[in-house]
Formats: C-alpha cells, sequence, structure tokens
C-alpha cells in the first residue's frame, strides 16, 4: 500500500533529484533511499558502486590504517 505525503526539502535537493533520476521513478528512489537509512544492515550492495563501497569502508573506525592507506591509493584521496 502506498500514501502520498509532504515533507520539506531543500531546493538544492530537489534540483538535484529532477537532475538525476527520472519523473516515473522518483517515488522509488526517495522510498528506497528512506529505507537504506532506517535499515542500513538491509542495502542491497549490489547496487551501490565500487567507489562509494570503498569510501563507506574508509570512513569506519574499525578498519585498519593499512587498508585505510590503501583505500585511499585507491580512491585518490588527498592526492
Amino acid at each position: 500500500m502506498h500514501i502520498n505525503r509532504t515533507f520539506s526539502l531543500k531546493l538544492s535537493t530537489v534540483e538535484d533529484l529532477n537532475e538525476k533520476v527520472g519523473k516515473k521513478i522518483r517515488s522509488k528512489f526517495v522510498d528506497r533511499a528512506i529505507q537504506d537509512r532506517l535499515n542500513p544492515q538491509e542495502i542491497d550492495t549490489t547496487v551501490l558502486g565500487t567507489r562509494r563501497l570503498l569510501a563507506i569502508l574508509h570512513a569506519r573506525e574499525e578498519v585498519s590504517d593499512f587498508l585505510k592507506r590503501a583505500i585511499q591509493l585507491e580512491l585518490k584521496v588527498g592526492q
């Protein structure tokens, strides 16, 4: 079941959404983004790009310094 609700968003967010997401799939896109934020353990990682996954891994505290340096080299962060 679906329900229509009105939420306040920054204009720049809506402009980015309009630029990057097709009109017919915006609701699905927003719903999926909210679900991913509410249930991060259920994120479908197969739809995330490699750079995004590496950036997420780099931001985690439990990742070793060695692995963080390797990720930085791969992403070319700070170079």
